[in-house]
């Protein structure tokens, strides 16, 4: 989500495109309840990739949804988690998915609702891992104090607030580096990097620790991930949600729930889910998972209200 270049002067202007003419800017006037148009909401830094992503996944969906006056479908994109909020609360957006930390922080500004666990990657959950290389000499948690401990941005699911929390939960010290070089003393100091970059931080020695999630430590090259090891791995938690403005019009809800949760029953519904991030398929939220879910959005409001406003 972190604007670069030419594209930090467009950084609060709102992307709007038809699913069937991408590029097109939609105006305000076009969102009217009047349209019966689906409207899937996306935070994210690239509005075209946003839409090559999903536009296949939101067509299905509203074509299924014709028999309620669904007409068509749209995607609207936004390059910060804070906007999306507003346009939920403000009645244009009718749902959007994304992993926990984002899905939370963006219901508990708006009221959105999570509704369902999209298993992307084929994975229902996913963990966090805390790698240092082999030839550290860093065995535990405790011998992080001292070094200096790469995150990725501040938003991320799997490679900042999990496993912040995680060390948290443990009873250390964590202290914001301004770059990679030095350490705190009887603290663990951390910087951020971009999406995906932690490993490669620690893998270049810029750091002495970085946080992952499983799935990305496999995605190495073998070579590469043999010079690793895994002194820590986290709790699991849902890998996508989906969620819903609470004011949604109840009918349209639970045939957007039947449609979503039997996505992988039907031939084309599977081949649309596997073209979506590699999706398996669609299921209900564990009622143990929606209590984690609360744990995690008290955590981010309690203890990372000061960033969660840049988000």
């Amino acid at each position: 989500m972190k604007m670069k270049g030419a594209k930090m002067a467009t950084r609060s202007l709102v992307f709007v495109f038809f699913l069937c003419v991408p590029l097109v800017f939609i105006s305000p006037a076009s969102f009217s309840a009047e349209g019966k148009l689906l409207v899937f909401g996306r935070s994210q830094d690239d509005p075209v990739r946003a839409i090559r992503d999903r536009q296949e996944f939101v067509d299905y969906i509203a074509k299924k949804l014709q028999p309620l006056g669904i007409t068509g479908g749209k995607i609207l994109v936004v390059d910060k988690l804070h906007l999306l909020a507003r346009d939920i609360r403000e009645g244009k957006v009718d749902l959007f998915h994304d992993s926990v930390v984002p899905t939370m922080v963006v219901a508990r500004r708006s009221g959105a609702v999570p509704i369902l666990r999209q298993w992307k990657y084929g994975e229902a959950e996913y963990d966090s891992v805390i790698l240092v290389r082999k030839s550290s000499g860093i065995d535990a948690l405790t011998d992080l104090k001292g070094k200096v401990l790469a995150f990725d941005e501040p938003h991320s699911t799997s490679a900042h607030v999990v496993p912040r929390m995680f060390l948290t939960e443990k009873k250390l010290k964590l202290v914001q580096m301004n770059s990679t070089g030095g350490a705190v003393p009887n603290a663990i100091g951390y910087v951020h990097g971009a999406d995906g970059s932690a490993p490669n931080l620690l893998i270049t020695g810029r750091v002495d620790a970085a946080v992952t999630s499983s799935r990305e430590l496999q995605e190495l090259r073998p070579e590469v991930r043999e010079t690793l090891k895994v002194i820590a791995k986290t709790v699991s938690v849902p890998r996508q949600l989906i969620a819903v403005r609470k004011d949604i019009d109840s009918n349209l809800l639970k045939a957007l729930r039947e449609v979503l949760v039997t996505m992988d029953k039907d031939p084309e519904g599977q081949q649309v889910l596997r073209r979506q991030q590699r999706t398996t398929k669609i299921d209900e939220i564990p009622p143990a998972s929606m209590e984690q879910l609360r744990g995690i959005e008290r955590f981010v409001f309690s203890s990372l209200a000061e960033q969660v406003d840049s988000w």
